[in-house]
């Protein structure tokens, strides 16, 4: 149970990070919104281009992809629950998140539509990769 209970807090966690260091990341592609600092993301989120939220996307699937990899490698036992457990817990976080942020409101539909199906399939291809050792 407790390392169950690991697995979907690592597997968070790790996607919490790598979605808030690809911010980061991103915003440093764009010259339009490079000078502004992250301390303004709202003012950030106001200037950015559209292929700015494009690239972003990506980022919250691979983050989706890699949380429920981790859950689910780490889990002993019903990997793909566990897998899309963290993909909930994704979900309710960016959800409070999308409330306080002036994101495009065509973002905040696909990034609602993310988390569960790449949840799934990261703790699909883990279940795979296992069984076929």
């Amino acid at each position: 149970m407790y390392r169950n209970m690991l697995s979907i807090f690592t597997g968070v966690s790790i996607s919490i990070v790598e979605i808030f260091f690809s911010m980061k990341i991103v915003k440093k592609w764009f010259t339009e919104i490079q000078c502004i600092p992250l301390k303004k993301f709202k003012y950030i989120l106001t200037e950015a281009p559209t292929e700015f939220f494009i690239v972003l996307i990506f980022f919250y699937v691979f983050g989706a992809l890699l949380g429920s990899m981790i859950t689910a490698f780490i889990a002993r036992n019903a990997k793909k629950a566990y897998a899309i457990l963290t993909g909930f817990i994704l979900f309710i976080i960016t959800l409070f998140y999308m409330f306080f942020y002036p994101f495009p409101l065509w973002f905040k539909i696909i990034i609602l539509l993310v988390f569960l199906p790449f949840s799934y399939i990261g703790g699909n291809f883990i279940e795979f990769l296992q069984r076929k050792k």
